[in-house]
């Protein structure tokens, strides 16, 4: 019985070993899984069967071996290039010798192999048990198994993914199909190794076929490895061709051509822009590339700009096709005309001219512009129902030439006392010339806060001569967004109080007190240069005119930019539009800043803040003043011991800050003067002042009438 089992187990090991061997096996975990698997039935299928056919299955067995030699001759010299297969091969002709001299011991052994017959087929359904539980853990663990080498095949892929993708996709599938052939190689062995002793024919042939397939899987792979390669070429040929391509745009290059359009950067330059479609326009239809240079605008209105070509391209043809299409190109484009195309002499250079607009006559900008005298008077005559003038431009716009223009006029037509506050002073943009109350920042608030005690005087002594004017430059600058409400109603309230204000400034939108464009009906206003067309787009009052005055905006300035493209900054020509609430618009002419000429030695040009009595006396020419002057004389005294009252800049300079810009418009502190506000009706009662500067009486419980109030002193 030992000797039976003895003669199985090799019997089982030799054949694993010979399926090995031949190739049918591949040294995994797996297939020895499998082999130490099927030992056990293998042996009690082959003691049985031996038992009964033992000797007409030698002789078989011998008839076989010598066909299965035949057989392995015919595959060496049918696969002698692969020398794995030969190895294989040689390895098979080993086994089955070994298979020889086992059979031969099998033969001397016949007699046990019956007795160990009944202990086999009782170890059978132990066996059979043991082989189910076997595949179940098989199974689970090719489970686990595909699991991890999935996992692992990730991770390679994701460790090399920079290097190569399609080689590891490649490699990936690689490694699919050989766990699906390990798998079919396994249950094919499986099976073949439960009919190995009555199916040796069968075994032989199976074997075959495998050998076959193998040549086939190979001859496939080779294919596999063809096609790629072909892949791979293809791609190598585009590589080489757009090579080949850069190498001849590189040595067009070199040679001085052009091998596609160069666009010139100009921002948002409208100029800029026509010109770079121009270019665009020539290669999309003409094929010719251009290089844009840059453009020059003209007095005329006219635009030049100039445009590189490649040397190999026939200038005086490219001139006739320009000419030719330019209609078509000014159609396209939008633009008034193409004016002209020419070469010049000096350089390789082709100049082409276009008009975005139409030129516009002189008579018809003489018509536009509605001459400044006119303008001025009529500005002054509305200074009595509009108090303040607001003048608006960027830096270099001219506001300051507009500011000193009007100044000129006031001088010499009216008896106003002028104080320029400018807290930009002795900087490059001071070009006043005339003396100045306020020469910082600190002293033009100190003056506003001066203002509004000027405006709370005369609403409560109705003294309102002489008539003042305050200048206040670069006003943007110098209010907080809680003093806007303020600000805005002292415009409000010193219209009838004998006191006006020029605001010069930028962009209401630039104010740090956050001013509206809508704010700007309190005033007229002034709006120089591009200024103007923000307030063409921005201010409600100008909207029914949008569309017209914005043709204008266009016509006028192409004119003023050709006239002061090489003048020096006090010779240049400055234009703007005016808008006087209620009235249309007007455009206007400027003079040049050095042609204004403003008496610095007039009495009605303070130097300081409070009107003396000697200036008082100048402004109010040789009549014998009844009225005090503000700050000058308290309520009560006689005039003729008055005496003018002078602030310096040291004092102003002295003054410590207020705590707003405009502390007093609204408020409740009181005036410099001495004298108590009261109501007529109930004189006991004490007087409330209101945000908006009316007093409230607790007696008649409202606010009351200028007529209702009275002075006590």
């Amino acid at each position: 019985m030992r000797k039976q089992i003895i003669i199985g187990g090799l019997t089982g090991f030799s054949l694993t070993v010979l399926a090995l061997t031949t190739g049918l096996l591949k040294p995994t975990i797996k297939l020895v899984a499998l082999s130490s698997l099927g030992a056990i039935p293998v042996t009690v299928i082959s003691s049985e069967f031996i038992h009964r056919k033992a000797n007409q299955k030698v002789k078989q067995l011998d008839n076989k071996l010598g066909l299965a030699n035949s057989e392995l001759k015919k595959l060496q010299n049918v696969q002698t290039d692969n020398s794995k297969l030969s190895k294989c091969l040689a390895k098979l002709k080993t086994e089955l010798s070994r298979v020889e001299n086992l059979l031969s011991s099998l033969k001397t052994e016949n007699c046990n192999l019956k007795e160990s017959l009944q202990f086999t087929q009782a170890q059978l359904a132990v066996s059979s048990s043991q082989q189910a539980k076997l595949s179940e853990q098989v199974i689970e663990y090719e489970e686990s198994y595909s699991n991890e080498l999935e996992s692992e095949v990730q991770q390679k892929v994701q460790e090399y993914i920079t290097q190569d993708r399609e080689a590891l996709k490649s490699k990936y599938r690689a490694l699919l199909e050989e766990g699906e052939v390990i798998y079919a190689e396994a249950m094919s062995i499986s099976e073949k190794y439960k009919a190995w002793a009555g199916e040796v024919a069968y075994r032989h042939q199976d074997r075959k076929a495998y050998i076959m397939g193998l040549t086939g899987e190979f001859n496939k792979r080779i294919g596999e490895a063809q096609g790629a390669w072909e892949i791979e070429r293809g791609l190598l040929l585009t590589q080489i061709e757009t090579l080949n391509e850069k190498v001849a745009r590189l040595q067009q290059q070199l040679a001085g051509d052009l091998t596609e359009p160069e666009y010139g950067q100009f921002g948002y330059a409208i100029e800029g822009k026509i010109a770079n479609d121009i270019g665009r326009w020539t290669w999309d239809n003409l094929q010719v590339p251009l290089s844009i240079k840059g453009y020059q605008k003209r007095s005329d209105g006219s635009v030049d700009v100039g445009y590189g070509y490649s040397q190999s391209t026939p200038v005086e043809a490219l001139k006739r096709d320009l000419q030719r299409y330019s209609e078509d190109i000014a159609r396209s484009l939008g633009i008034h005309k193409i004016v002209s195309v020419r070469k010049l002499e000096i350089a390789d250079l082709l100049v082409l001219s276009f008009r975005r607009e139409p030129a516009i006559k002189q008579d018809e900008l003489k018509r536009l512009l509605t001459p400044l005298d006119k303008l001025a008077t009529q500005v002054i005559r509305e200074m009595s129902r509009k108090g303040t003038v607001r003048i608006m431009g960027a830096t270099g716009d001219g506001k300051g030439v507009c500011a000193r223009y009007l100044l000129s006029r006031i001088v010499t037509t009216l008896s106003w006392y002028i104080r320029l506050h400018d807290p930009q002073h002795g900087s490059d943009q001071d070009h006043w010339g005339i003396p100045k109350v306020s020469k910082s920042g600190r002293e033009l608030k100190q003056a506003l806060s001066m203002i509004t005690a000027q405006m709370k005087d005369r609403e409560v002594t109705k003294v309102h001569s002489p008539v003042t004017l305050d200048i206040l430059d670069e006003i943007d600058t110098q209010l907080e967004k809680e003093d806007k409400g303020q600000f805005l109603n002292l415009i409000s309230r010193i219209r009838h109080l004998g006191m006006k204000l020029i605001l010069i400034g930028q962009n209401p939108k630039v104010s740090r007190a956050g001013f509206q464009w809508s704010d700007m009906a309190q005033m007229i206003a002034f709006y120089q240069g591009g200024s103007a067309l923000d307030a063409i787009k921005n201010n409600p009052s100008l909207e029914l005119k949008r569309d017209i005055l914005l043709k204008q905006y266009n016509e006028i300035s192409s004119v003023y930019e050709g006239k002061n493209e090489w003048l020096d900054d006090n010779k240049k020509h400055y234009f703007g539009l005016c808008v006087i609430p209620g009235k249309n618009p007007q455009w206007y002419e400027l003079p040049v800043a050095d042609s204004i000429e403003i008496g610095s030695d007039s009495p009605l040009i303070g130097k300081s803040f409070s009107v003396s009595v000697s200036s008082q006396e100048f402004v109010e020419g040789q009549k014998n003043a009844k009225l005090e002057p503000y700050g000058v004389l308290q309520l009560g005294q006689e005039p003729k011991s008055a005496k003018g009252e002078i602030i310096t800049q040291q004092e102003m300079a002295a003054k410590s800050d207020p705590p707003s810009v405009i502390p007093h418009v609204g408020g409740s502190v009181p005036s410099r003067h001495t004298a108590k506000t009261i109501c007529k009706n109930h004189p006991d009662v004490e007087l409330r002042q209101r945000k908006d500067g009316r007093y409230y009486c607790p007696g008649c419980k409202r606010k009351l009438r200028k007529d209702e109030l009275a002075v006590e002193v």
